[in-house]
């Protein structure tokens, strides 16, 4: 077995950053059902695909910087929240069609998480053609609707649509098979504009996490560096929790709470999203034993202690331990440990089992792979 101080100090540091980041990604996916966080984005990039939702030149000469923009299309996701279809007359329409409105799950959750490519090609084909006159083919009521522009699309999407269709030689089927590629393009910004929407919210809860559990990186690695008994500890803990971890972070993956690929491409996505929040209670649950275990190991705590240092018992609460000292340095300490939660728990599980690997190895093979 090679063990030594920095590894040792790194098992621990990477075993608390793994446990803080399920136990943030927990919450993150019970906020993101409670909001239905993926159909809003599948929404935001629907918007931008059929209505042209570019707004910087609301701003004028402002729009050309990245700061003014970021604080506008901030107030607008606010209004999009509570006004999904503002301004989208064609969006609205779009959802209100029979193929799209009966895949929500019910009144609560009314906008679908998932559309397929096929579904979004097969809807717009039947608002472009809307109902077929006597004798009317469906390639002529096509190119009608997209020639007048009878459904009022936004300027650049009926150009592009008139694009697709000039493309396809105005065949039907191959003007579908154009949107589809089309939505599938703009389905990967979407996932990736999910993936960083879920980052951020990682970012916050882990300065969250961090407070509320007293995470504090600086101090933890002081503490892990100073004591041995601790340090051994924590690498045991680490070690015999690793195997059940794999087990959790797989499933997590499986499910689509971890985005290791697109939220939208996957055909088995509208099974996935069917994992009931009970199994996600149940892995909090554990989450918050180990927490409690790993803080136990440690000695951090902001729990009421009685002080007899002074020669009398003196009950003192807040930051009692002595490496907790500078309130600076705990506020470091804890955007330390928001940031590490931020990289998500399947880089940290991935890390875990390589340190747990290496140090399990023999000392002759280590240097051998180290190239000594």
């Amino acid at each position: 077995m090679f063990s030594n101080l920095a590894i040792d100090v790194a098992l621990g540091l990477i075993f608390i950053y793994l446990l803080y980041s399920l136990l943030a990604s927990i919450i993150q996916e019970m906020a993101a059902r409670l909001f239905n966080a993926r159909a809003r984005v599948l929404t935001k990039a629907l918007r931008r695909l059929l209505e042209d939702d570019d707004r910087s030149r609301d701003l004028g000469a402002f729009g050309r910087f990245t700061f003014f923009n970021w604080f506008y299309e901030l107030g607008w996701s606010v209004v999009y929240f509570f006004a999904p279809f503002q301004h989208s007359p064609f969006l609205k329409k779009f959802y209100q069609s029979p193929s799209i409105r009966y895949l929500g799950e019910n009144s609560a959750s009314a906008r679908p998480a998932y559309i397929s490519p096929q579904i979004f090609s097969q809807t717009m084909v039947h608002l472009l053609r809307g109902t077929l006159e006597e004798n009317q083919s469906e390639t002529a009521a096509i190119r009608h609707s997209l020639t007048y522009n009878t459904l009022q699309l936004a300027p650049d999407t009926i150009a592009h649509l008139r694009n697709l269709f000039e493309d396809a030689h105005y065949d039907v089927d191959r003007f579908r098979a154009n949107m589809e590629t089309w939505f599938n393009e703009t389905m990967t910004r979407a996932s990736g504009w999910y993936r960083r929407q879920t980052q951020v919210w990682l970012l916050i809860l882990g300065l969250g996490i961090a407070a509320v559990f007293n995470v504090d990186s600086i101090a933890i690695a002081r503490i892990l560096m100073k004591d041995k008994n601790v340090r051994e500890q924590m690498v045991r803990l680490a070690a015999s929790r690793e195997p059940s971890y794999a087990a959790v972070t797989d499933t997590l993956t499986r499910k689509n709470i971890f985005h290791r690929d697109s939220s939208y491409f996957r055909q088995d996505t509208s099974v996935s999203m069917m994992l009931k929040d009970t199994a996600l209670i149940g892995v909090y649950a554990i989450l918050r034993q180990d927490a409690g275990d790993a803080k136990n190991v440690l000695g951090i705590s902001r729990d009421c202690v009685t002080d007899t240092t002074g020669g009398k018992k003196e009950l003192r609460c807040g930051f009692t331990h002595p490496y907790q000292k500078n309130g600076w340095m705990v506020l470091a300490g804890w955007c330390i440990t928001a940031l590490a939660i931020s990289l998500g728990a399947p880089f940290w599980f991935d890390l875990l089992g390589r340190v747990v690997k290496f140090r399990n190895l023999p000392p002759q093979q280590s240097a051998a792979n180290n190239g000594v």
